[in-house]
């Protein structure tokens, strides 16, 4: 979940069964020169919270750096992909916004209007 101090823009992507899914965006230092980035598909609850629902960033990890964190799939799955086409935090973007359809309705089907059982 994130609050909405994270992000340095907010607005909405699609609506997808009464729910509302946002595209929010964070860069360090700014967005005009982003050396680190995330672009995050999420819905806000009615408390104020906000469920994630796939992430673009250029946080480190083994396996690499720009990775989509894809909490969407069901329970168990692995859900971090190094393998996607994404360079710069405008394309992080344009990638939610051409699937945010796709993704918030596998997350209603999956994981419900709630947060996400990382059983």
């Amino acid at each position: 979940m994130t609050r909405q101090s994270d992000f340095e823009y907010v607005y909405e992507a699609d609506r997808v069964g009464g729910v509302v899914f946002q595209i929010g965006a964070r860069a360090d230092p700014s967005t005009n020169n982003p050396e680190s980035f995330a672009a995050i598909l999420f819905f806000q609850l009615a408390d104020g919270s906000r469920i994630e629902v796939a992430k673009l960033d250029n946080s480190e990890h083994d396996e690499g750096e720009i990775h989509l964190d894809r909490f969407y799939r069901e329970t168990g799955a692995e859900i971090k992909d190094f393998e996607v086409p994404i360079s710069n935090l405008w394309e992080a973007e344009d990638h939610l916004n051409e699937h945010a359809r796709t993704y918030g309705q596998t997350y209603l089907k999956n994981h419900g209007k709630g947060p996400r059982d990382e059983g």
